[in-house]
């Protein structure tokens, strides 16, 4: 990255810190959401064709990253990043118009609808079943824990198609035979059940080329807007927890002359700045579309499993340095925890990451494995020990 696109980056994070700090913590959920389509950030990854900015993956992981250090926990990624990503690179022009530009407006929520129960994102079959009749399609099925649902407008669904592949239809909130059942979630964000009955589209709502590997393609990108959110967070939770021990006074001295809390703040700086790195590295495979699927994932798998780990580590950390104040209602260092425990929900737990990582790196032929490691070595030589 050159040195002008990390200035503009980091002026784009700035601002969004800036009204995180300043109008995000009082203002309602819809209030938040209008105020974000004002400044372009709903549509800031959307075409310019439908009154997006169309700028891309490193610049939402700017936004995500200020949203996280609020915590704003307003539903971005499934919104912006899965659903709207979808229909920007698999949907015709009409239907890029009548929904993409009413997302950027902030006009309509549309979410993916797309895990089953027992499911997890990555799981390519859906007892969901979509049939064709009278030139449209019928929708039967139901669909457990969709994330922003509750508040949503419309859905984008994943079926399975006659032929047996899977079918992607955006359906709307009020059609006849759709039924919404509003969940409560631990960070806030809701969620809902979604159950299908004999729900008549047309072919207009069939986004007919979509797959499953374009779906997947988005869940990458939307894993690494997850970290960056986390990024964020890790940042704030570091300087609250620092401000605090410097504050807190214990036998006539303030908590941060303890040389042993110090250590562990010093542990957590570095794991901050581990994970910006990985979101980093992240963003420059991820934007490459020279880069294959399967090096894509490997790597989305890689910095989730990384960042996981490392967000869940220094929230726990912060908790316990605040002690028994960490866990009150007075302070937002347990809505951060609440916020990693949710993104494990929705995405998977680091472990399941890494297990992902692995099995994607054995799959990988040597070859590709080589020439990476050769760019590696040529790009950072040895240095000669003495």
């Amino acid at each position: 990255m050159d040195q002008a696109s990390a200035s503009e980056l980091q002026m784009l994070e700035d601002s969004a810190r800036r009204w995180v700090k300043e109008a995000a913590g009082s203002a309602d959920a819809d209030t938040r959401w209008s105020q974000m389509a004002e400044m372009g950030w709903l549509g800031i990854s959307l075409p310019e064709a439908c009154d997006g900015l169309g700028q891309g993956l490193a610049e939402v992981c700017a936004l995500a990253r200020a949203l996280g250090a609020g915590p704003v926990n307003d539903p971005i990624g499934p919104v912006l990043v899965q659903a709207g990503a979808l229909i920007a690179a698999c949907g015709t022009a009409d239907q890029q118009q009548r929904w993409l530009a009413p997302i950027a407006r902030g006009a309509l929520r549309l979410v993916p609808a797309v895990q089953e129960r027992g499911q997890s994102w990555r799981d390519e079959g859906f007892a969901t079943q979509a049939r064709a009749q009278g030139g449209g399609w019928v929708i039967e099925g139901d669909k457990a824990l969709v994330v922003a649902g509750d508040r949503a407008h419309a859905f984008v669904v994943a079926a399975s198609l006659p032929d047996g592949k899977a079918g992607f239809f955006v359906v709307p909130r009020d059609a006849q035979g759709a039924s919404v059942t509003p969940l409560p979630t631990v960070d806030g964000v809701g969620a809902c059940h979604l159950s299908l009955r004999g729900v008549m589209l047309t072919s207009a709502d069939h986004l007919a080329s979509a797959s499953l590997a374009d779906w997947h393609r988005v869940c990458d990108d939307a894993l690494l807007v997850a970290c960056a959110e986390s990024s964020g967070a890790m940042d704030t939770l570091l300087r609250t927890t620092a401000d605090y021990l410097r504050t807190r006074i214990q036998f006539g001295k303030p908590l941060a002359a303890n040389q042993a809390l110090r250590h562990r703040m010093a542990d957590l700086a570095v794991a901050c700045e581990e994970a910006r790195s990985m979101v980093q590295s992240g963003v420059q495979v991820l934007s490459d579309p020279s880069v294959p699927a399967p090096e894509r994932s490997r790597k989305a798998a890689g910095v989730r499993a990384k960042v996981g780990l490392l967000a869940r580590r220094v929230c726990e950390e912060a908790i316990q340095l605040h002690g028994g104040m960490g866990v009150t209602e007075e302070l937002a260092v347990g809505v951060f925890l609440k916020r990693q425990v949710a993104l494990d929900a929705l995405f998977g737990p680091p472990e399941w990451h890494l297990r992902r990582h692995a099995r994607l790196r054995a799959a990988m032929p040597s070859a590709t494995s080589d020439a990476a490691n050769n760019s590696a070595v040529a790009a950072n030589p040895p240095t000669a020990k003495v």
